[in-house]
């Protein structure tokens, strides 16, 4: 009976063991798929969005120098802003090397990139500097910002307008970057992942610059 009972144990043990991978692989595909409905979403919200002008409301963030970064150390400057992570192992990577693209493309202290991080509570500055670092952003020009979680998102979804969440470990928000004109205003919303989008920012960036 003992010998029994322990060979069901057992088998129980090999089961839990075999089926834990495709239990991950099943939680990966929803996660996936949820991404997914939320651009959705986001890229039908932002659709209407762009036929309003927008000012990008007031806001102080820490950089990854741990300098505190506001609205008003911006104006009069051409910048381009977008919402990351830095364990973000989707969209994240693609949308900062097309940051670090730009970067490289517009090297003036005149235009600047802003990338807040929506999982404030990890991204500290110290993990926003390696991250910088990695990517090669200039200090000056490029600012990782991190702060109360409240605020980024209340800046995101009220104030840029681009959809960001938090749910269950999950950080779904939008891969768009964000014009800003040097008086504040909401220029475009252009997708990181479209190259047609892309050069058209790039124009819109030449065009504001000048």
């Amino acid at each position: 009976m003992e010998n029994q009972k322990s060979n069901l144990e057992s088998k129980g043990r090999k089961l839990d063991k075999s089926t834990l991978p495709w239990i991950v692989l099943g939680l990966i595909i929803i996660s996936i798929a949820l991404l997914n409905l939320w651009l959705m979403f986001d890229n039908k919200n932002e659709s209407d969005t762009e036929k309003l002008v927008l000012s990008v409301p007031e806001f102080t963030l820490t950089n990854q120098q741990r300098d505190e970064i506001s609205l008003s150390d911006l104006s009069g400057k051409v910048w381009v802003a977008d919402f990351i992570f830095t364990h973000c192992p989707t969209i994240c990577p693609i949308m900062t090397k097309e940051m670090a693209t730009l970067q490289s493309e517009f090297n003036s202290p005149d235009v600047n990139f802003i990338s807040f991080t929506v999982d404030p509570e990890r991204d500290t500055t110290e993990v926003l500097a390696n991250y910088a670092k990695q990517y090669g952003a200039h200090e000056k020009t490029w600012h990782f910002l991190t702060g109360e979680k409240d605020q980024i998102y209340q800046l995101a979804n009220n104030g840029f307008k681009l959809a960001a969440a938090q749910h269950e470990g999950v950080f779904p928000h939008s891969r768009k970057f964000v014009l800003v004109s040097p008086d504040g205003e909401i220029y475009g919303y252009y997708d990181s992942y479209s190259q047609a989008a892309m050069k058209k920012l790039r124009k819109d960036i030449t065009s504001l610059f000048r």
